[in-house]
């Protein structure tokens, strides 16, 4: 097997496992959408992405932060998968090895798709392209 073949596989694999998670993440989206409520287990787990907790005389209630929703709203993240998919799209290994590290500690991720930042170059990077 050849070097380009071995690195097209990787990309494949890498494809593979992106569009995978972004299935998952369509199908909970697309849920949510459709009034889908959260179990009491689910809710507590989420205290820490968005739920504030409203207390009225002893009841308590858990609610999303309006500015939660407005950013991770069902639609929002159709919208956001939609455009990760055009960057599968492209092939491109070094955009979609960029992509798939929001699932690093996902059990499926493997070890060599892993960038290293620990360099401090693409803060760096960001810190450039917010002052142009």
């Amino acid at each position: 097997m050849t070097d380009a073949q071995d690195r097209r596989d990787v990309v494949k694999d890498m494809i593979a496992f992106a569009a995978q998670r972004l299935e998952d993440d369509w199908n909970t989206a697309e849920a949510a959408g459709h009034g889908v409520q959260l179990s009491t287990e689910e809710r507590t787990g989420h205290l820490a992405v968005g739920w504030t907790r409203l207390q009225a005389q002893g009841n308590v209630r858990l609610v999303y932060d309006v500015r939660f929703c407005r950013r991770y709203s069902p639609h929002a993240v159709l919208a956001e998968i939609d455009r990760k998919c055009r960057l599968l799209e492209s092939g491109d290994e070094a955009t979609i090895r960029v992509l798939i590290q929001e699932w690093a500690d996902h059990p499926r991720f493997k070890p060599d798709w892993r960038l290293d930042l620990s360099d401090g170059h693409l803060l760096d990077r960001l810190r450039t392209l917010r002052t142009t």
